[in-house]
Formats: structure tokens, sequence, C-alpha cells
């Protein structure tokens, strides 16, 4: 069923902008190592209730291997990633995932199988195209738009986010046949925010000298942690329906939300110079989509 597929897709888009201004107020607030822990202790928690009221399903050592791998790189891109929307516009970080879905396919061709209609590629370029295009400033030259990411320090940490989550995608795909989506999402979640707990301990991260609010604490955490399971649930399902590439790009299609709300919500300026790439975005969303 492509619709639910869609649908599910659709969802996942939604939540993770969501996901993405709660994130973006916490990062003033908290450090970014704190706001991931909180956020993925509660969305185990959260995923965990599903996965005891559906019944822990049989898994094997493939399983956990991956599992365990995927924590380690969430880990990592998801401290990137709240980084990234603290130093730099959300209108100049979050469209970088564009680059997602391209590097999706290409890792889903090799690992999975999975080949995108014509329409599908042209769609999964235009993603990408918008992403480059956000950084024009009147000179459209190539290699000035390679190099745009590299002046801003969260489009460049964004770039690596979006290079870890294009390979992740396929191996959720194949964690997921070796187990269920909702023990995969609880599993990724509460690994990442275990290592980056022990990483902290070992370190004597607890500054002295910066009194930072216990995450538990932080109401806008809670919120942020059932957004997260929900999104979490809705890209993992779409998996069923829809080539991971795919859902990647109708995910990557909120981009147009996260401009918006980063120029009217958090006054990043620049309407008119983003809002036709994170459009041409869009419309590669909704070649796929449609």
């Amino acid at each position: 069923m492509p619709g639910m597929g869609l649908t599910l897709a659709i969802g996942a888009s939604l939540s993770f902008v969501a996901l993405d201004v709660i994130r973006k107020v916490l990062g003033s607030r908290m450090r970014a190592s704190d706001i991931v822990v909180g956020i993925n202790l509660g969305a185990a928690l959260v995923l965990g209730t599903v996965v005891a009221v559906d019944g822990v399903p049989e898994f094997d050592r493939i399983f956990a291997a991956l599992a365990l791998l995927e924590g380690a790189t969430f880990a990592l891109a998801s401290v990137l990633y709240v980084r990234a929307v603290t130093l730099s516009p959300l209108s100049l970080t979050i469209p970088y995932l564009g680059f997602t879905p391209l590097i999706a396919a290409g890792v889903a061709l090799i690992l999975l199988g999975e080949v995108p209609s014509p329409r599908g590629w042209s769609g999964i370029f235009l993603v990408v195209a918008g992403g480059l295009l956000l950084h024009r400033d009147g000179r459209l030259s190539p290699a000035r738009l390679l190099t745009a990411p590299l002046r801003e320090p969260g489009s460049w940490r964004m770039l690596i986010v979006a290079a870890i989550w294009g390979i992740t995608t396929s191996i959720d795909k194949i964690a997921i046949a070796h187990g269920s989506e909702a023990l995969l999402g609880f599993s990724i979640s509460l690994v990442s925010a275990v290592l980056l707990l022990g990483l902290r301990t070992f370190q004597g991260s607890s500054s002295r000298r910066r009194r930072v609010e216990p995450p538990v604490r932080a109401p806008l955490l809670y919120l942020a942690a059932a957004v997260a399971g929900v999104a979490v649930l809705c890209q993992f399902y779409a998996y069923r329906y829809l080539l991971v590439s795919y859902v990647e790009a109708i995910k990557r299609g909120g981009g147009l939300l996260s401009v918006l709300i980063g120029i009217w919500g958090f006054e990043e300026g620049g309407l008119l110079q983003r809002l036709p790439a994170a459009i041409l975005m869009l419309l590669g969303m909704l070649l796929i989509a449609l």
C-alpha cells in the first residue's frame, strides 16, 4: 500500500520538523550532549513502551550488532545535528539534509538492490540541487556553491549528519528484518544515550563553570522525546511500503517548513534568497510522492 507509506513518510517529515524547532530552542539553553541524552532516553522510554505492548520480537546476533553500530553513529550524528542548528540558522542547516536521499539511494542500490524509477531519481536530484542553491549569493559558480557549506559552521556539520544518515538508512531496513521497527528504534535511542552518558562520565564533563539543567527536568525535552519516538516509528514503518531513498526524500521535503519557521519564527532573514531553493526541494519530494 504505497498510500500508507506516503502517509507515514509525511508523518515522519512533519515530526522531524517539529523536533528541529524544539532542538533549536533547547540549543540556546543546554549543551548539545545534554539535549541528545535527554531526548534519546525519553524516546527510548516511548519506544520501549511500544515494544512492551506488542511483545518483544525475536531477534538475532545480526540485529544486535547492527543496533550497537547504529546507536554509536546516531550518538555522533545527534550531537553534530544539535550543534549545527545552534551555531547556524535553520534555513541554512536543515535543508542540507537533502543530500541524505541521494546517499541513501546509492547505498540502498548496493545493500538492498533498491532501484528508484527515473522520476524518483529526478526528485532526489531536485532535493539535492535545492540544498546547494540555499547558499547562492548572486554568484552561481559551481565551485562557490560546492564550497558554501565550508563557510557556515552549521552547514558542514549537517553535511556530515546527512552522510551518516544516508548510509544508516539501508542498515535500518536490514536490522528491522532481523527484529522489528519499534525494537530497533528503542535500541538505537538507548545505546546512543548510554554511550554519551558514559563518555561524559569518563571525560568528567560536568562543568563547574556552567550550571546545566538536568535533562530529565527540562519540560521541552519531554515533548521532544515524544515527538522523536513518533518520528522514528513513522520512518521505520514507512520502509515497509517505500524505498528508503523515497522515504528520505519525502522527509527532507519538510525542509521548506524549516526554512519558513527559521525565517519567521527565529527571524533569520533571507526569505527571497532561500525560499526558491526550498521550493525546489519540495518539487523534488512531489515528484516522488505523486
